[in-house]
């Protein structure tokens, strides 16, 4: 088992794709430790519902809508790259 203090992001994961580069246009900084990258993903996943209830309560909600969306879009890529840092890939299967 990794211990948490030892945890840091490994930077591999990106978000927000382009369509007209075909490419994501941000990635997850590498070397963050893993409280101050959970800290964050708190702090979006916060930010993006609220913005969600106001989004479902207000008539002009598709702004808000879109806002939650990319914070989430944010907050998921640190988790899942966090995830690469503490769980170990699983080996490929060998051919026989």
């Amino acid at each position: 088992m990794t211990q948490q203090s030892a945890v840091k992001t490994v930077g591999v994961t990106t978000f927000a794709h382009s369509l007209e580069q075909d490419r994501d246009v941000f990635r997850v900084n590498a070397g963050m430790p893993v409280q101050d990258a959970l800290d964050h993903v708190s702090a979006l996943l916060h930010c993006a519902h609220k913005l969600a209830v106001e989004a479902a309560m207000d008539t002009r909600g598709e702004h808000y809508a879109w806002a939650s969306h990319y914070l989430c879009e944010m907050g998921k890529a640190i988790v899942d790259d966090l995830k690469q840092a503490m769980v170990p890939a699983k080996p490929e299967p060998r051919a026989s």
